[in-house]
């Protein structure tokens, strides 16, 4: 679930726990996508659970619900 979206990231939370999705909000119109995510930057929880590694399977399901609220939110996204 979204909890906020920045110009510099998403706030997410998935299966109860925290993440901030760094990223960039891009202007519309122009062919652009709404929001660029930076995969690479999605390492870590936020607190408490900072010490919970994120796996390469859970880092895509996670990016994949990411896309599908934000698509839900009429907006575009790209990953990088």
């Amino acid at each position: 679930m979204i909890k906020n979206i920045t110009r510099g990231h998403i706030e997410f939370e998935y299966e109860g726990k925290s993440i901030t999705i760094y990223g960039e909000a891009l202007l519309p119109g122009y062919g652009s996508p709404d929001f660029v995510i930076y995969s690479n930057m999605l390492n870590t929880w936020d607190p408490p659970y900072e010490k919970d590694n994120i796996d390469k399977e859970e880092k895509s399901k996670i990016l994949s619900s990411v896309v599908t609220e934000m698509k839900k939110k009429g907006m575009t996204v790209e990953i990088e």
